[in-house]
């Protein structure tokens, strides 16, 4: 992937399918390998300050950005409501389904084929109206603090959706900001059993396991790529609406000569969604997943000349006119029990589900 970041204050925005090279299933043909947008028109805003940028050329028609700042204008002053009803779900891999793929992947970490490998659930979820993206977004935005927002609309009948709490890596000039966010357990209904859910994750060997798996790897990475990286103490623990997680922040500075491109190309996928070692967890996700991830658990964000940043792709949704199919991972370890990490899939999915309910 190549993109002119020659252009000073321009932004592409796009993402990456998780498994680029693969051809994509007619659900996520629209969206390509990657896929990146320079906007006519952008709402920007800096603090508490907002603005307009409109990009455009020496040709460009002053009538189309007139019409594109009116339309804006039209669709601003009559926000969406969302009102459908959803009435069936199906899970793939369905529960019996799940606990033999964990057998399957701990019989090859055992084998010594992998370390880790990150499993992954779609849920798919009827609707009795065609669903609208941007009304769900505005739902989401309401029930998901401390989150990446994003929709990514190649084409008006398929919409890839979420509220990603996980940072790839963000750079500002040369300084590169990454972070580990692995181990889960779910948030508790009253403040003790919040604490007892925090405490159980500071201590299980597991989910320690599996997070320093993926501290390791993204600082091998930024140890290649960039210099004075450091690995913050820890790891902390992250509260989200519904889950709380293992938080690792890890910082350097990026090399002169090295590009977004290619930071991009050796963060993704990291271990935690992906595996260890990557490409053998990559080719086992590949061949005994049942369903294309597309672009779920992929970058997702923008770059530009001086600054960029990208999210993992997860906590996600996939919209296809009235079906809304979500995302949901588990990492895989030594010691790893199936219908925990069921459960797991299923508290990183509440907080979408608890967006499309009346009461949401």
């Amino acid at each position: 992937m190549n993109i002119s970041t020659s252009a000073e204050n321009c932004r592409y925005y796009g993402g990456f399918r998780f498994h680029a090279g693969a051809k994509p299933n007619a659900c996520w043909h629209d969206f390509k390998d990657y896929r990146f947008v320079l906007p006519l028109l952008e709402l920007c805003r800096d603090g508490e300050r907002c603005y307009w940028a409109c990009n455009i050329r020496k040709d460009t028609n002053s009538d189309r950005v007139m019409d594109a700042l009116l339309a804006a204008k039209s669709q601003e002053s009559k926000p969406q409501q969302f009102s459908a009803d959803f009435l069936q779900r199906i899970d793939l891999p369905d529960s019996a389904e799940w606990e033999e793929l964990v057998r399957k992947a701990l019989g090859a970490i055992t084998s010594g084929q992998m370390q880790k490998v990150v499993l992954a659930r779609q849920s798919t979820l009827r609707a009795d109206s065609p669903v609208d993206p941007v009304a769900l977004l505005r739902r989401l935005a309401l029930r998901s603090a401390n989150t990446y927002l994003f929709c990514f609309e190649p084409t008006g009948e398929r919409a890839f959706l979420g509220a990603s709490p996980e940072r790839l890596y963000k750079r500002i000039g040369d300084k590169i900001y990454s972070e580990a966010l692995a181990g889960t357990r779910p948030r508790g209904d009253c403040r003790e059993a919040d604490a007892q859910y925090e405490k159980e994750l500071l201590q299980c060997d597991k989910e320690q396991r599996e997070h320093q798996i993926v501290v390791s790897d993204i600082r091998a990475v930024l140890d290649e790529y960039c210099r004075d990286v450091v690995v913050a103490d820890g790891p902390e623990v992250r509260k989200l609406t519904y889950c709380q997680h293992l938080h690792t922040a890890i910082r350097g500075v990026l090399v002169e000569g090295k590009s977004d491109t290619a930071l991009l190309e050796a963060l993704h996928p990291t271990p935690a969604v992906g595996g260890l070692p990557k490409e053998a967890a990559m080719r086992w996700i590949f061949d005994n997943e049942p369903f294309e991830r597309g672009v779920y658990a992929g970058p997702v964000g923008w770059i530009g000349a001086d600054d960029a940043e990208f999210c993992v792709g997860i906590r996600s949704g996939l919209i296809r006119r009235d079906t809304l199919t979500l995302y949901s991972g588990a990492g895989i370890v030594a010691g790893a029990d199936a219908r925990a990490e069921w459960r797991e899939l299923d508290a990183k999915l509440a907080n979408f589900l608890a967006v499309i309910t009346k009461e949401g």
